[in-house]
C-alpha cells in the first residue's frame, strides 16, 4: 500500500524543503549544495524534475529530490557527459543522450526510506522515454555529521558501477555509480489477446470511461468480436494488458480495440493525408496502381490580399469591368434603355420621376457599395475553396486494382478503443502505445477517431498528447470524425541536436520552405488574382526569412565567436552522428538582452535575477509537426548544449515575422491588465529594410505590439474547460472572456507561471460573421492620411488595454475555433447552433452578439440585409467599409454627393473627426442628433461613459463653426429605398416633440442609434423560445435565460429581478471574471454580483483631441442621487483638459481627459473608485490652488505606490484588522462626554500600526518602483554618513594644525 503522495516541488514549498533539510533524523546523497545554501538560492540552478513527498495520513514533508539530465559536476561540462561515463567506466548498458536522467539530490526522513521507491517511480511515470536514473556517488571524505551522505536505500533498488581504476586492494576509495533500471523497478506490463472469457472483466472496465457502448453494443459484445469467423474478422484485433500485484495475482489494466478494416479512399478525398504519403506504403521503384481524385480544399487568404489598398483596388477593378461599363456621362450601359432622346436638338430627355434620375446618375456607386460589401462580409472572400488532382499511388502487389490492393498497401491502423483500470497511472499509457506499433511491425501510422458529439475518455485525452490532428477538406459528408495520427517514428525514434555543419546549409533551406509550391499561379489564372497575391506575399516573407538563415549560417560557420548558436534537429540514435540521423528542424538563437524591458507591458515575475545572462531568444525554429510531442525533450537538450535556461520568442504585429513550429508547446506572456504610465506613440521605424549585414533590427519594446512566448524548462500543465463552450460573437466582452480563459492560470503571485509551462487547450468554438476576426487582426492596412496607427481611426480602439492587447499582443485564433457564418437556428433539445454550411454541437451557449448601434426601422423585413449605403460602425470591418465608400464616394461624385450622420454620443464625433480629417467637405455633411430622454431615473443615475453632456455643446460649436449642418432633437423615422434596388434615396426624421419630419437626400447614411440586437438575432432568437423584453434579452443575475445552459452577456440584456446595482457599461475584465465564475471554470473568493471595477473608454474628436472618459458603475442605485448632482474638479493647462468628478461620499466616480497628446492613459484606472483622501488629499489641493493639472498629479512618485498589483493586499489587511475594532468603538453603550477623547485615541494608535504597516509594505517593494522612496533608515544612514564626514574634517583640521606648529 502506497503510504505517500508524490507531486512536482513548487516555490511556495520552500520553507519546508528548508525545514527539512536542516531537521534531524534524515538521510540524504548527492549535490552538497542545498545543505549549505540558503533556501532562497534552493531554486536558482536548472532541474528537470524537483519531487515532493508528503505522508498521507499526516500531510506532513518527508523528502525531497531533484532530477536533471546531466550530473551535478562542476568541472564536468553539461554535453560531455556521455563521453565521460564511457571513457571512465566499463558500461554494458545501452545509455544515450536522451534515456538517462541523473538523480543528483535527495533527502528524506530516515523512517521514510520506502519513500525513495514512490520518488523514482514518479520520475518514470513521467519520463516514458527514459531507461535509467543514475546518482554520482564521490569518494568518501571525512565530514561533520550533517554533511555524510547515506546510499544504503539507494543501493537496494540500484545496481553500483565502479570505475575502471577502482581496486578492492589498492583503490577502494573511488566514484562510483548507482543506476536504476526502469524496467527493473516498475510493475511489468503484459500483452495477450482478448479471449472471450474476458467479456466481463472488459466490461467492467468500460462501464466507468466509456458506459456508452455497454449500451449501444450489448452485455456480450467483447466475446461476440473475439469469435466472429467472417471475412473481416481478421482486422480486428482485441488485446488486454495484465499487470501483477503485491499478491503475485493478475489483474487486467487496459484494453486495447486496435483494427486494419479502414476506407483510404474515403481519407484520402475528405482529409489531408498528403503529407503523410495517402496512408499506403510508399512505391520504392516497384510495380504501382495509379488513380486520378479531384478533392476540394480550402486556402485562406494572405493578410495582403484582404484589406490592403491594393487589394481593394483589386475589387474596385472588379466592379468596373465585370459587369459595369463605365462612360463618361456617369451612367452606365443599363441605364441607356430607361431613357429616351428627345426630337428637340437631339438632347436626351429623362422620362421617370427626378428621384429615379437620381439614382441612374449614382448607378456606378451603388454597383460599388454593393459589391464591396458583399465581398468583404463573404466567407469566399476569405476562404478560398478550390478542387485540386491528386496523383493517387499505391503497391500493385499481389491484387489488381482497388479495394482490395489499397487494403494490402494500407500503412495504417486505427486505435477504436482504449481504456485503463481506474488505479492505473495514465503516463503509463506511452507503453500501450508501443506496443500497439510491435502488433503492426509493418504499418507506420496510428490512426485515433474522436466523434463530435461523443466526449473522448480520460485514456484517450491522455494519449492525444502523442498525436497530430488532421485537417478535414470541405465535404458534403456530415459529421465528420475528428482525426488524430501518430507515426512510428515519433514513439521509437530520439530527438537530438547536432551543432550546424557546411553539409546542413541545403537541408535547412529545404525545411525553411516547408510545403510552399515553387511554381505561384499568374495573374491570368482561372481561380483569381488574388491567389497570386497570396503567393506572391507568402514567398515575400519566406524570402526574407532564407535572407537572414542564409547570413547567419555563414556567420556562425565562418566566425568562431559569432553571437548566434544554430542547430539541427534530428531523429534516430541520438549516439550517433548526424549523417545517421534524419532531419526534422531545426532552431537558431542568440543572448537575450532586452528581458528588463517587458515589464512595462507584460505581467512578468521580478526575481528571476539569477536568469540574466541565461536568458535566449529564438529567432526561428521549424520543426515536422509529428515531433511537436518532443517540445519538452529539445529545449532540455538545447539547454544543455547552449546553458540557456530561459527561452523567448518574440512575433511583432508589424513587420516580419519568423517561424517558430513550437511557439504552441511555448507558454505565452500576458500582457499587463492594466498599464501604469501612459503610453505614447510615435512614428516607428521601418523595420522591413533589406539586411545589409548581420544585425536585426530590435523591436521598440515600449511601443510596438509584441506577442512574447518562453519557455522556462518547467513541466508542462495544461489548463483546459471540460465542456465545450460555443460563443456567438465577438464582441469586447468575447475578447475579455476569451482572454479570461486562456490565461485563467495567471495569478498576481505567477503561482503556476513560476513552477509550470501553463499550456491553454480550449474547447471553444467562436461563430461571427465572415471578415470580423480577420479585420481585428489585420496589420498590413495603411491609412495614406494618417501618420501614426493610434491617430488613425481605422486602427484606433475605443476600450481598455485588456481587451486592445487581445487583438495586438496575443492571437487568440492559436486557441479558439473561429467558424465564421450566420447563424439560422438554434436547437436547445439537441444542443446544436445550425448556420448556413454546418452545425456545431454545444454543452454552454453563450450569447455575445450584441451590438452597439442598431437603426431600427418598422418598416425593415426581419431578414433583410443592410442597404448598399447604410454604415453601421460596430467592428473593425465596418471601418475598413466606411473608408473604401467614402473613398468611393469623392471618386464617383467629388462635388455632389452628401454625407448624413446620425446620432448623438461621442462615438458620433469621432466618426465625424475621421471625415473631416480623410477628405470630405463639411459643407456636403449633415450632422442630425436625436433627441436624448434625460428624465428617467435609472438611466440618470448610471454612468454611461459614451455620453458626455458638456464636451458634446462645445463639440457642435467647432462643428458648427467649421461650415457643419447640424439638427437638433430629430429622431429617425424611416428612410425610403429605390424601387429596384437596397440603395436609400432618403431618409425622414421626426422632431421632438413638435412631431414635424423632415426630410434629407444622402449617398451615405451613418447611423450611430443606440440598438444593441440586431433584428436578424432576434429572429432565431424567438424561434428558440428565448425570452425577450422587447430589444433585450431576459436573464437572472448569473446571466442565464430562461435555458440554463444558454447565456447572455452584453448590453443587450436585462435582469428579471431588477437589481439595485449598475450592470450596464461596466467593465469588460469584471464582467468576464464574473462570467467565468458563473460557469464553475474560476471560483472566486469573496464573490459578489455587483460590480465595482472602472469602465474605460477614448475616442479621437475633431481638431486631433483625444478624449479618454473613465466612469465607475454604480453599486447602490437607489442610494444615489442623479448623475449631474456630483462634485466636478477641471483642469486646463497646455490644451489639457481634465475633469474629475466626486460622488456625495467623495469617491472619485469619473476622470475626464481631453488633450492633443497622443497616447494611451490606462493608467488612470487605478485611480478612478478610490477616495480623495487616498489620492494625496486631492480635493484639498484642488482648493488650494496647488494641482494645475491632474495629469500630471496622477503622474506623481507617490502614485506609483497606489498603482503597485499587492496594494489592494495591502488595504484588504488594514480593512480586517481595523473594521471590528471601529464597529466596537462605535457601537459601544457608554459613549458620553468622553467619547471623543476614546476617538482619538482609537485614531493615534491606528494612525501609527498604518504607518508601520505602509513603511513595512515599501521596503518588500521597493524594487518594484520607478522612483525610490526615502525610508527612515535612509535618513539615519545619511545623520551617520554626516556625522563621519564631520570628524574626519574635524580631525583633517587638527592635523593641520599640528603641522602648522610643527613646521614653526
Amino acid at each position: 500500500m502506497n503510504d505517500f503522495d508524490v507531486r512536482l516541488a513548487e516555490v511556495a514549498d520552500l520553507d519546508g524543503i528548508n525545514k527539512l533539510i536542516r531537521s534531524p533524523g534524515v538521510k540524504w546523497f548527492g549535490n552538497i549544495r542545498p545543505k549549505f545554501r540558503g533556501k532562497d538560492t534552493l531554486f536558482h540552478s536548472y532541474q528537470t524534475y524537483r519531487m515532493l513527498a508528503t505522508c498521507r495520513q499526516s500531510s506532513k514533508l518527508v523528502a525531497y529530490a531533484e532530477f536533471r539530465n546531466y550530473p551535478s559536476i562542476t568541472a564536468l561540462p553539461t554535453d560531455c557527459w556521455l563521453e565521460w561515463l564511457c571513457v571512465r567506466y566499463c558500461l554494458t548498458l545501452s545509455i544515450s543522450w536522451l534515456n538517462a536522467l541523473f538523480f543528483n539530490f535527495c533527502i528524506y526522513k530516515s523512517e521514510a526510506s520506502a519513500v525513495l521507491v514512490e520518488i523514482v517511480k514518479e520520475v518514470l511515470y513521467r519520463e516514458n522515454r527514459v531507461w535509467y536514473l543514475i546518482a554520482v556517488r564521490p569518494p568518501y571524505v571525512r565530514q561533520p555529521s550533517h554533511f555524510v551522505e547515506s546510499y544504503d536505500d539507494l543501493e537496494k533498488i540500484a545496481q553500483v558501477i565502479y570505475p575502471q581504476e577502482f581496486s578492492t586492494d589498492k583503490n577502494s576509495n573511488t566514484q562510483s555509480l548507482y543506476i536504476v533500471q526502469r524496467f527493473d523497478l516498475l510493475p511489468r506490463i503484459s500483452y495477450r489477446k482478448a479471449l472471450p472469457e474476458d467479456n466481463d472483466d472488459i466490461i467492467e472496465l468500460q462501464s466507468v470511461e466509456m458506459p456508452e457502448l455497454r449500451e449501444e453494443l450489448g452485455e456480450f459484445y467483447i466475446a461476440e468480436e473475439v469469435m466472429r469467423q467472417d471475412a473481416d474478422a481478421k482486422k480486428s484485433l482485441l488485446v488486454v494488458a495484465e499487470t501483477t500485484n503485491q499478491c503475485q495475482e493478475t489483474e487486467m489494466a487496459l484494453f486495447l480495440w486496435l483494427s486494419t478494416d479502414i476506407d483510404i479512399m474515403f481519407y484520402v478525398c475528405n482529409y489531408e493525408v498528403e503529407q503523410l504519403g495517402n496512408l499506403v506504403k510508399p512505391v520504392d521503384r516497384q510495380s504501382f496502381h495509379y488513380e486520378t481524385i479531384t478533392v476540394s480544399s480550402v486556402q485562406r487568404r494572405a493578410e495582403a490580399s484582404m484589406f490592403t489598398t491594393d487589394a481593394l483596388d483589386d475589387l474596385d477593378a472588379v466592379t468596373i469591368l465585370g459587369g459595369l461599363q463605365k462612360v463618361d456621362s456617369g451612367m452606365s450601359v443599363a441605364s441607356v434603355g430607361k431613357l429616351k432622346v428627345s426630337s428637340i436638338g437631339g438632347t436626351i430627355d429623362d422620362t421617370v420621376a427626378a428621384s429615379e434620375n437620381k439614382f441612374y446618375m449614382r448607378e456606378c456607386l451603388y454597383s460599388k457599395f454593393k459589391y464591396i460589401l458583399e465581398k468583404l462580409h463573404s466567407p469566399e472572400y476569405y476562404l478560398r475553396h478550390e478542387h485540386n488532382v491528386i496523383n493517387f499511388i499505391y503497391p500493385a502487389g499481389l491484387e489488381p486494382a482497388g479495394q482490395a490492393a489499397m487494403e494490402a498497401a494500407s500503412n495504417v491502423f486505427i486505435l477504436k478503443c482504449l481504456v485503463a483500470r481506474q488505479d492505473f497511472p495514465l503516463p503509463r499509457l506511452f507503453n500501450a502505445l508501443v506496443a500497439m506499433f510491435c502488433a503492426y511491425p509493418e504499418r507506420d501510422y496510428c490512426m485515433m477517431l474522436i466523434t463530435s458529439k461523443n466526449k473522448a475518455s480520460k485514456s484517450l485525452m491522455e494519449l492525444l498528447q502523442y498525436f497530430m490532428p488532421v485537417v478535414s477538406r470541405p465535404s458534403n459528408v456530415c459529421d465528420l470524425d475528428d482525426v488524430y495520427i501518430t507515426h512510428r517514428s515519433t514513439i521509437f525514434g530520439e530527438i537530438s541536436l547536432y551543432k550546424l555543419a557546411k553539409e546542413d546549409v541545403s537541408v535547412v533551406h529545404k525545411m525553411a520552405l516547408g510545403n510552399l509550391k515553387s511554381e505561384e499561379n499568374s495573374p491570368e489564372s482561372s481561380t483569381s488574382s488574388f491567389s497570386y497575391c497570396s503567393k506572391v506575399n507568402e514567398r515575400a516573407e519566406l524570402d526574407h526569412e532564407l535572407h537572414v538563415l542564409d547570413a547567419i549560417m555563414k556567420d556562425v560557420l565562418e566566425n568562431e565567436f559569432s553571437e548566434y548558436a544554430m542547430f539541427t534537429i534530428r531523429c534516430g540514435n541520438s549516439t550517433r552522428s548526424a549523417k545517421e540521423n534524419t532531419s526534422i528542424g531545426f532552431v537558431v538563437l542568440r543572448q537575450f538582452h532586452s528581458h528588463d524591458k517587458l515589464f512595462d507591458h507584460y505581467h512578468l515575475p521580478r526575481h528571476d535575477n539569477h536568469l540574466n545572462g541565461r536568458r535566449a531568444e529564438i529567432i526561428s525554429l521549424r520543426l515536422h509537426p509529428l515531433f511537436l510531442v518532443s517540445a519538452d525533450l529539445i529545449f532540455r537538450d538545447l539547454a544543455r548544449k547552449t546553458n540557456f535556461y530561459d527561452f523567448y520568442f518574440i512575433s511583432a504585429f508589424e513587420g516580419y515575422k519568423y517561424s517558430n513550429d513550437l511557439k504552441k508547446m511555448m507558454m505565452v506572456i500576458e500582457p499587463k491588465p492594466v498599464k501604469k504610465a501612459p503610453v505614447y506613440s510615435e512614428a516607428s521605424a521601418d523595420l522591413k529594410k533589406p539586411m545589409s549585414q548581420l544585425h536585426l533590427p530590435v523591436p521598440n519594446f515600449s511601443k510596438d505590439y509584441l506577442i512574447i512566448y518562453r519557455h522556462k524548462l518547467n513541466p508542462v500543465k495544461w489548463f483546459t474547460n471540460s465542456r465545450k463552450l460555443v460563443i456567438i460573437g465577438f464582441s469586447a466582452v468575447t475578447k475579455a472572456f476569451l482572454r479570461q480563459l486562456v490565461f485563467q492560470w495567471n495569478s498576481r503571485d505567477h503561482k503556476n507561471s513560476e513552477n509550470f509551462t501553463c499550456l491553454s487547450r480550449l474547447q471553444v468554438t467562436v461563430i461571427c460573421r465572415a471578415g470580423i476576426v480577420e479585420a481585428e487582426y489585420d496589420n498590413l492596412f495603411k491609412c495614406p492620411y494618417c501618420t501614426s496607427s493610434l491617430g488613425c481611426y481605422l486602427s484606433y480602439q475605443n476600450q481598455s488595454c485588456f481587451v486592445r492587447d487581445c487583438c495586438l499582443r496575443m492571437d487568440l485564433r492559436h486557441w479558439v475555433h473561429f467558424v465564421p457564418g450566420l447563424v439560422q437556428q438554434i436547437n436547445r433539445e439537441k444542443k446544436v447552433v445550425k448556420l448556413e454550411s454546418c452545425e456545431i454541437h454545444y454543452d454552454t451557449l453563450m450569447l455575445m452578439c450584441d451590438r452597439m448601434f442598431e437603426l431600427r426601422s418598422p418598416e425593415m423585413p426581419m431578414n433583410a440585409h443592410l442597404p448598399s449605403n447604410l454604415v453601421e460602425i460596430n467592428y473593425r470591418l465596418n471601418k475598413f467599409l466606411l473608408f473604401y465608400k467614402v473613398r468611393a464616394l469623392l471618386e464617383e461624385m467629388p462635388r455632389t454627393y452628401l454625407v448624413l450622420v446620425y446620432g448623438a454620443n461621442l462615438y458620433t464625433y469621432e466618426c465625424i473627426a475621421f471625415l473631416i480629417g480623410h477628405g470630405v467637405d463639411c459643407s456636403r455633411m449633415i450632422f442630425v442628433q436625436p433627441h436624448r430622454f434625460t428624465g428617467k431615473a435609472a438611466d440618470e443615475k448610471e454612468k454611461n461613459p459614451y455620453w458626455d453632456k458638456n464636451l458634446q455643446l462645445i463639440l457642435d460649436d467647432i462643428l458648427a463653426d467649421k461650415g457643419v449642418s447640424i439638427f437638433m432633437d430629430y429622431d429617425f423615422h424611416h428612410y425610403n429605398l429605390h424601387k429596384s434596388s437596397d440603395f436609400i434615396m432618403e431618409v425622414i426624421f421626426q422632431h421632438f416633440p413638435s412631431r414635424r419630419q423632415a426630410t434629407f437626400e444622402c449617398d451615405l447614411f451613418i447611423s450611430f442609434e443606440e440598438g444593441h440586437l440586431h433584428h436578424r438575432h432576434k429572429h432565431w432568437l424567438r424561434a428558440a423560445n428565448i425570452e425577450l423584453d422587447g430589444n433585450d434579452i431576459l436573464v437572472n443575475e448569473q446571466y442565464q435565460t430562461n435555458d440554463p445552459d444558454i447565456y447572455a452577456v452584453g448590453t443587450f440584456v436585462k435582469i428579471r429581478r431588477t437589481p439595485n446595482y449598475q450592470y450596464r457599461f461596466v467593465s469588460e475584465r469584471e464582467l468576464a471574471r464574473k462570467m467565468l465564475h458563473y460557469l464553475g471554470i474560476v471560483i472566486q473568493k469573496d464573490f459578489e454580483d455587483r460590480f465595482s471595477e472602472p469602465l474605460l473608454f477614448q475616442a479621437i474628436l475633431p481638431m486631433r483631441y483625444f478624449i479618454t472618459k473613465i466612469t465607475m458603475p454604480r453599486r447602490y442605485l437607489q442610494s444615489h442621487l442623479n448623475v449631474m448632482a456630483n462634485c466636478n474638479l477641471t483642469t486646463y493647462k497646455n490644451k489639457t483638459f481634465c475633469r474629475v468628478g466626486l460622488s456625495t461620499h467623495m469617491l472619485v466616480e469619473e476622470i475626464v481627459v481631453v488633450t492633443k497628446m497622443e497616447c494611451h492613459l490606462d493608467f488612470l484606472l487605478h485611480f478612478c473608485g478610490k477616495h480623495e483622501l487616498l489620492l494625496n488629499k486631492l480635493k484639498s489641493r484642488y482648493k488650494a490652488h496647488t494641482i494645475h493639472n491632474f495629469l500630471k498629479y496622477f503622474q506623481e512618485p507617490w502614485t506609483q505606490l497606489i498603482m503597485h498589483e499587492s496594494f489592494q493586499d495591502l488595504q484588504a489587511e488594514n480593512k480586517e484588522m481595523l473594521s471590528p475594532m471601529a464597529t466596537s468603538a462605535l457601537s459601544r453603550a457608554d459613549r458620553g462626554a468622553l467619547g471623543d477623547v476614546t476617538d482619538m485615541d482609537f485614531y493615534t494608535l491606528n494612525k501609527r500600526y498604518l504607518e508601520l504597516k505602509l513603511l513595512s509594505f515599501l521596503r518588500e517593494h521597493r524594487r518594484d518602483f520607478r522612483h525610490p522612496f526615502a525610508l527612515p533608515e535612509d535618513f539615519l544612514k545619511l545623520d551617520v554618513l554626516d556625522l563621519e564626514r564631520f570628524v574626519e574634517t574635524e580631525e583633517d583640521e587638527e592635523n593641520d594644525a599640528s603641522s602648522d606648529s610643527t613646521d614653526t
